[in-house]
């Protein structure tokens, strides 16, 4: 590679990363700052970020955005008309999976086995202005543990089977699993997915809050029917959870970071809501934590907004380490593309113990032994067509596994002496 190619692909990477900024800086700032922030970039640039703005949930959410503004005009024309189709077919999704969990829904309490709905559709209006605008993938239910054989096969009588099973979540598909491509993202999808999450008894919690989450559930309308949810508490502490198990992971959606901004300037004023979910936190493992975290890299994102009632036990008490971790890689995290980086690994080493079992766990982690899951499941009677087509699909994926293991493998350890030092400078 010669001098001028370096240059040029590092200025082209320097405008990628500024027009993702401008992009997560739209939802904050006022009409002329986002049109001004945006009005230097070409065709040429935003098709660089389309895979980025589709993994992180924002696409669709930044034309809503650009339209309650006027701003349409700011998007080049194809990729206005192209979020324009994605918002349709995710319109036909959405009604297709609401009116699945209206039939998974009625389907358990016919059979007297109580339920929740939890994330996707249950997080508007607070999180969520519209479901339309959000890329849901499937269904997430809470049942009871001891319902768990009940629920199974009300599941598989609605024409699923058992995929997985990890932890105290069971994993369901019905259907054929079609090409995992992103340009298919938005569209209606041959085949359904739907996890049970098992709620563990009082002997298997953390404290008394998990056991009551049932308890506590509310019908609540989506779409102008009541489908059984989460108390609004509970919506927000799982939110937060669900947020915090992704910054420890490979990748993060920064819609996720998004929306609970959104939640929490909904609630920002009622001083009962954080009252009960301080409490709620309270019997809930590294809640405060969770929440804590979540608050700071929302801070960092958007800026100030964080009412003291939830500041305090939590943004306000998070350990140097992770308050150190959100404030270098927090940022960098949102933006990085799919499938993310293993950057995550430096955070997690603060939240588990130091044992030997502890720290063999986070170098499998940096350096698989084992292949992953399948992407793909046939059918019986599938043709031989499809089964190569499957078998591509799946060498396809291991290969592109292997690069993200090899070359942010690499990454992480050059990054691990660089946060040692970080690290070692806070106690100086």
């Amino acid at each position: 590679m010669n001098d001028a190619q370096g240059n040029y692909e590092m200025r082209t990477r320097r405008r990628t990363e500024c027009l993702k900024e401008a992009v997560i800086a739209s939802f904050c700032k006022p009409a002329a700052e986002v049109a001004a922030g945006l009005a230097e970039f070409s065709l040429s640039d935003w098709q660089r970020v389309l895979f980025w703005l589709d993994a992180s949930g924002l696409a669709l959410y930044l034309l809503d955005r650009l339209r309650s503004l006027g701003l349409q005009h700011c998007l080049p024309q194809p990729i206005l008309a192209r979020l324009c189709q994605n918002l349709h077919d995710n319109q036909e999704r959405t009604a297709a999976l609401f009116s699945e969990a209206v039939a998974v829904s009625s389907a358990l309490r016919q059979k007297h086995i109580p339920c929740a709905l939890l994330k996707g559709i249950t997080l508007s209006p607070e999180s969520v202005p519209d479901s339309t605008l959000r890329c849901q993938l499937d269904l997430d239910i809470l049942v009871a543990e001891k319902d768990a054989m009940a629920a199974q096969q009300v599941v598989m009588d609605l024409g699923y089977r058992l995929h997985a099973v990890s932890g105290n979540t069971l994993e369901f598909k019905a259907g054929m699993s079609g090409d995992p491509d992103i340009g298919n993202l938005y569209k209606l999808r041959p085949q359904r997915s739907l996890e049970l999450h098992l709620l563990p008894g009082a002997a298997k919690s953390w404290g008394h809050t998990q056991q009551n989450q049932l308890t506590r559930a509310r019908p609540r309308s989506i779409r102008g029917t009541m489908l059984p949810s989460l108390s609004p508490a509970d919506l927000f502490l799982q939110q937060a959870l669900h947020l915090f198990k992704h910054l420890c992971s490979e990748h993060t959606r920064a819609s996720w970071v998004l929306e609970f901004w959104r939640h929490v300037l909904a609630r920002r004023v009622d001083i009962a809501f954080w009252r009960e979910v301080e409490s709620l936190a309270a019997n809930e493992e590294q809640a405060n934590v969770a929440i804590g975290a979540a608050t700071l890299l929302a801070t960092n994102v958007f800026g100030e907004f964080a009412p003291k009632e939830l500041s305090r036990w939590t943004m306000d008490r998070l350990s140097p380490a992770v308050r150190l971790w959100i404030e270098t890689y927090g940022r960098r995290t949102l933006l990085a593309d799919f499938p993310g980086s293993k950057l995550y690994l430096l955070l997690r080493s603060h939240l588990r113990s130091d044992s030997d079992s502890a720290q063999a766990s986070l170098r499998r982690l940096v350096f698989p032994t084992r292949l992953p899951a399948r992407i793909t499941h046939g059918e019986a009677g599938e043709r031989l067509v499809s089964r190569l087509k499957r078998a591509q699909i799946e060498v396809r994926f291991l290969l592109f596994r292997l690069r993200f293991h090899v070359v942010e493998g690499v990454r992480y350890a050059i990054e691990s002496s660089r946060w040692q030092r970080r690290l070692a400078g806070m106690t100086q």
